[in-house]
């Protein structure tokens, strides 16, 4: 236990005062680095050696994240609050859990000349200990013992080897004196740091960032800006500063949008700032926010729209508001907590070619917040792999992809092989929007968990890197060119399946069987054995090469072998992810009935049977979708993309005929503009249903995609005329029915077309 800080201060040598404080005077010539102090030994002493240093730092008033009941301390997960803010005093104590997400968020606070310390225990026996965040990972029937502590020992030997960690044992008393005694000097910390101004620029890239910003506003329209930077940046100061100028030169309406309200606060603090320091605060009703999804109902137009942290915001809901707004600028973090910037970039980039080709992009590079070479961000960013990346494209276009071959990599040596590790959840990133810190931690530590990827070796693609320049940079690890997180689910005790299916138990870890059972309606489902494909990604320069089919085909085999039932994934749907697990094997068997908070798209579950048992439950589950479909198109899916309905009909048996010679006489009248939709609805509903379900697949020579999509919202969905109209940039009624009887015409031309066809086949002699 450390002494009383009078004790402490008595017991430091002259000599070390005064090497601390020539320390202290250089670092005053330039903005100071701010600095992580390890306290690793016990929790009441760490606990009381952070407070001897908040002591000699008042009046800094410290930050705590602990799920421990200590005074004022911030629960682990409610860390994302500080998101936006500033602290120069920041204290985590993760012998109540270590939570990699609250790590990410909350250092990205901290100012610089700032200090961050971490209470934990002593780095030999840490990776020893049960991390009572370990609970979260574990999956039934799996115990927090049984959760890997590779996270943490990659953690600790970071932390041993960083020049930006100052490391202070419980059982050396001198060393803890020593570095209080460093951290108590001249507060010069708080005499250097410059003193900004909310209302103006603080770096040339923000004030670069500011005028285009505020230049969108009287710019022409369909031109949109793309802002990106890491954390600390000043992103969301330059999007504030822009709007407020703007309000005061153009009194221009302003409308914000985030995925959430609080990620915005540090926007409206600092246009607010600016309309109060030109007395105008008469003008801040010109800037409002309001919800993404609430944006394409509302009527208004805006002047400009602003959305920052764009890449929370899913790419459909995106692009609508591209298209519903002329003058928007686009703002994200690209590494960083969210971890979801870089690949934004790079899906969003070609969505902004297609459809807005005079948009412009702008980089903020210098931080604010702290120093440019700050050693505390680039150790975080090693920690949490927030600036991983894939392997270059130029070794990925020299190398013969043909030669990848097939591996499942060992947590163990992820852990211990850091450029592949980086390459692998760079990847990952990249592919995923919604890849966090936490997941890092699942991957390396989650006991149903396995990680296969594609790569080519090291050595293979070094020979065949003609034109490619390979030197010291470039490091000899495997080339990883696709990758894909399973999750072992299912095979449950029988004792589950009722409370599952009833919704009273939710066994952690064991997402498909139980969408399944609970949602689906299929009560046996939590007794198969599954291979949930979690995350998969294939590297942007390889992809459109049959990488990820194989990789998905693979898996299968692997599963099949290991004699589970069910190969599955489950994920936001979309038009374009549902024809790629079409094209490896998977059908698409459910989808949910609400949209998904971060996704905001309702979550499908494709499946590919690889036993007897996988192949009935695959049956039940497209019978159960024939019975169910009907009901949840006009009621809760009936708002779901048309694309995705199809998709869906693709799966049903076919059972469904129209009504004899009556029905087709309704159908004929309709086409031929004589007979009103509601008279002939029955009919018409029947031909639709029969036709997308029995000939998908060999329509679309007839039948347009535009076409189809129209039937199904009319006359599957029942949407309303006026919804309808709207959504489809229609005149009125008129072009609505004058659609409407063409796309009914185009599918009885297919279904007569495809009944001469089987006429034929079955009067055909045979062979």
């Amino acid at each position: 236990m450390v002494g009383s800080p009078e004790t402490s201060r008595a017991q430091a040598a002259p000599s070390a005062r005064a090497a601390i404080k020539g320390w202290g005077r250089r670092m005053n010539e330039r903005w100071p680095h701010r600095r992580l102090i390890q306290f690793a030994g016990g929790h009441d002493w760490g606990v009381q050696a952070a407070a001897e240093v908040i002591a000699s730092r008042t009046p800094q008033r410290p930050v705590w994240l602990s799920n421990a009941p200590l005074p004022d301390a911030i629960p682990m997960a409610k860390a994302q609050q500080l998101l936006g803010g500033e602290c120069d005093l920041l204290v985590m104590d993760l012998w109540s859990g270590l939570d990699a997400d609250a790590l990410g968020a909350s250092v990205g606070s901290l100012r610089g000349g700032g200090l961050l310390l971490l209470l934990t225990p002593r780095l030999a026996d840490w990776p020893h200990w049960i991390d009572p965040e370990a609970a979260r990972i574990a999956v039934h029937p799996h115990s927090a013992a049984e959760v890997g502590t590779r996270f943490i020992a990659r953690l600790a030997r970071l932390l041993q080897s960083s020049a930006a960690v100052i490391h202070i044992d419980g059982s050396d008393t001198e060393t803890a004196i020593d570095a209080v005694v460093a951290l108590t000097v001249g507060e010069w910390q708080q005499r250097q740091r410059p003193t900004l101004d909310p209302t103006r620029p603080a770096t040339p890239d923000q004030a670069q960032a500011v005028a285009a910003i505020r230049a969108l506003v009287s710019a022409r329209a369909r031109r949109p800006l793309v802002l990106t930077a890491d954390r600390g940046r000043g992103k969301s100061a330059a999007l504030g500063i822009a709007a407020g100028e703007a309000i005061l030169q153009h009194r221009a309406r302003i409308i914000v949008t985030a995925p959430r309200r609080s990620a915005v606060e540090p926007l409206f603090a600092h246009a607010q700032a600016t309309l109060r320091a030109a007395s105008a605060s008469e003008a801040e009703p010109l800037l409002s926010f309001a919800a993404p999804d609430a944006l394409l109902a509302d009527s208004s137009a805006p002047d400009l729209l602003m959305i920052d942290e764009a890449a929370g915001i899913p790419a459909p809901l995106l692009e609508q508001l591209l298209m519903r707004y002329p003058r928007i600028c686009f703002a994200t973090t690209v590494h960083g907590y969210e971890g979801t910037g870089r690949g934004f970039e790079l899906r969003f980039r070609a969505l902004l070619e297609q459809r807005t080709p005079g948009w412009r992009a702008l980089h903020l590079k210098t931080p604010i917040r702290w120093r440019q070479d700050d050693a505390l961000e680039q150790l975080i960013d090693q920690i949490l792999l927030l600036d991983a990346e894939p392997a270059a494209d130029a070794r990925i276009a020299a190398t013969d992809l043909a030669s990848a071959r097939f591996a499942i990599r060992s947590p163990e040596t992820l852990a211990n092989d850091e450029a592949l590790l980086r390459q692998l959840f760079g990847l990952l990133v990249l592919g995923h929007y919604q890849t966090r810190p936490n997941d890092l931690r699942h991957l390396l530590d989650g006991p149903n968990l396995e990680v296969a990827t594609l790569s080519v070796g090291a050595e293979a693609n070094v020979g065949s890197n003609v034109g490619v320049n390979v030197g010291a940079d470039i490091d000899m690890s495997d080339l990883v060119l696709a990758t894909a997180l399973i999750a072992r689910e299912g095979t449950l005790a029988s004792e589950l399946l009722q409370p599952i299916f009833e919704g009273r138990r939710r066994p952690r870890g064991h997402l498909l069987p139980q969408t399944l059972s609970a949602h689906a309606g299929l009560a046996e489902a939590p007794e198969l054995g599954y291979a949930r494909i979690v995350r998969i990604a294939v590297h942007p320069a390889a992809r459109r090469r049959g990488l990820g089919r194989r990789l998905v085909g693979e898996l299968a085999t692997r599963a099949r072998r290991d004699g589970l039932d069910l190969l599955g994934a489950s994920f936001g749907a979309s038009a374009e992810l549902l024809a790629f697990w079409r094209r490896c094997g998977l059908a698409p068997l459910h989808l949910g009935t609400r949209r998904n908070t971060a996704s905001g798209a309702h979550a499908a579950v494709v499946l590919q049977a690889l036993s007897p048992a996988g192949e009935a439950l695959v049956a039940h589950a497209r019978t159960r979708l024939g019975d169910d479909l009907p009901s949840l198109l006009s009621g809760p899916l009936q708002a779901v993309e048309p694309s995705l309905v199809a998709a869906l009909l693709q799966e049903l048996p076919q059972r469904e005929t129209i009504g004899g010679a009556d029905d087709q006489r309704q159908i004929d009248a309709f086409a031929d503009a004589h007979r009103s939709f509601e008279a002939a609805l029955p009919a018409l509903e029947r031909l639709v249903r029969a036709q997308l379900v029995a000939h998908q697949a060999g329509i679309q020579g007839g039948l347009e995609a535009e076409q189809r999509d129209l039937l199904i919202s009319s006359l599957l969905q029942r949407r309303a005329a006026e919804v309808v109209i709207r959504e489809r940039g229609l005149s009125g009624r008129g072009e609505l029915l004058q659609r409407l009887r063409a796309a009914i015409g185009a599918l009885r031309d297919c279904q007569q077309d495809h009944q001469r066809i089987s006429n034929t086949q079955a009067s055909a002699p045979r062979a």
